[in-house]
């Protein structure tokens, strides 16, 4: 009887072992380009990892975002994490504002969980100096976009014309469920990329 037992236990150790497996997120690539850097913040709302604290650990966001600095904020009522990323290297080149130089760059993140209300963990990457044109981020993410009614935070209306998705927003839907998570893109008046948002709720 023992016998006949032991391969059975086994099996059931073996699927507890491969659910566990199952259930940990695989560890984020390092990216090596802009693109993969914001692969990884759609996987990141894909995955519905905003509303994990565990994914706000420090060693976890720069690994994510290939970053050096990770900087929390003081903690207030109704928010469980926030703070900034930074020292992105090679994939944020120096830009020259009031005489000094910068990153391009910018990571915030912040997951609140207000009361009465539900949770939501978003990530907010925003550019010094526009530099990715709306073609590039269709080309990366596809055509399932709509466009959505934001006014984005851009200072250089003028005296730049505004060209074909210039001072337009577009989203796409991620993962199933309702309302699960979104990316948002939103570009200046040259259709140039200076803001970037996943959000999970």
């Amino acid at each position: 009887m023992r016998f006949g037992r032991r391969p059975f236990l086994l099996a059931a150790a073996s699927a507890v072992v491969a659910a566990s497996a199952r259930a940990t997120p695989a560890a984020f690539e390092t990216p090596r380009t802009l693109t993969a850097f914001l692969m990884n913040m759609k996987r990141a709302a894909e995955e519905r990892l905003l509303l994990d604290e565990a994914f706000y650990a420090e060693a976890n966001l720069r690994r994510a975002f290939a970053a050096t600095h990770v900087e929390y904020g003081t903690p207030a009522a109704g928010v469980r994490r926030s703070g900034t990323v930074s020292g992105f290297g090679v994939l944020s080149d120096g830009v020259r504002v009031r005489g000094s130089v910068r990153e391009n760059m910018r990571l915030d993140f912040t997951l609140s969980a207000p009361e009465n209300a539900a949770p939501e963990g978003n990530l907010r990457l925003s550019f010094v100096i526009p530099k990715r044109s709306f073609d590039d981020i269709e080309a990366a993410f596809g055509k399932a976009w709509t466009e959505v009614p934001y006014v984005p935070p851009s200072t250089d209306r003028e005296p730049y014309a505004s060209r074909l998705h210039g001072s337009s927003v577009i989203s796409y839907t991620l993962g199933a469920g309702s309302p699960g998570g979104w990316l948002t893109f939103a570009f200046d008046a040259r259709a140039l990329l200076e803001l970037v948002t996943v959000a999970n709720r």
